[in-house]
């Protein structure tokens, strides 16, 4: 699984003292970005997130270090669908699992393209299982 670290601003917080929901979806966008660009060697991402399904396990506050992480569970025709985890570096609490979808896709004609043949094996070398995660 590739591997990011980030850490929360005072600004991602909200009322409660934790990481407002909306956030998550940012934390998540670095991710992807950085996994693309490093797996690929793109720096344009021709991709639309079509779908995203965020499960939030545990509170995540002001100053915590974190590590997201993504892998790849399936590759469609023109899609990409991967798995997040967010987990707190100082108990190494899984705070969030995530799954998404993208869509290759082309701003000019507006309609979704076939990834490239190349970026499959590159993409496959990330395959991974929907981690099993108990939420009660």
């Amino acid at each position: 699984m590739h591997r990011i670290q980030l850490r929360v601003r005072f600004g991602e917080t909200d009322m409660a003292g934790h990481v407002n929901n909306a956030v998550y979806l940012s934390y998540l966008e670095e991710a992807r970005i950085r996994f693309l660009e490093e797996v690929l060697g793109v720096t344009e991402l021709p991709f639309i997130l079509a779908s995203a399904k965020l499960d939030f396990l545990r509170q995540v506050f002001f100053r915590d270090a974190l590590t997201v992480t993504t892998g790849v569970i399936r590759l469609g025709r023109t899609s990409l669908h991967l798995v997040h985890q967010l987990r707190r570096n100082a108990d190494d609490a899984l705070a969030l699992q995530s799954e998404t979808v993208l869509v290759h896709f082309n701003y000019a004609t507006q309609k979704p393209e076939p990834l490239p043949s190349s970026w499959r094996p590159l993409l496959m070398a990330h395959i991974t299982e929907v981690p099993k995660v108990r939420t009660s």
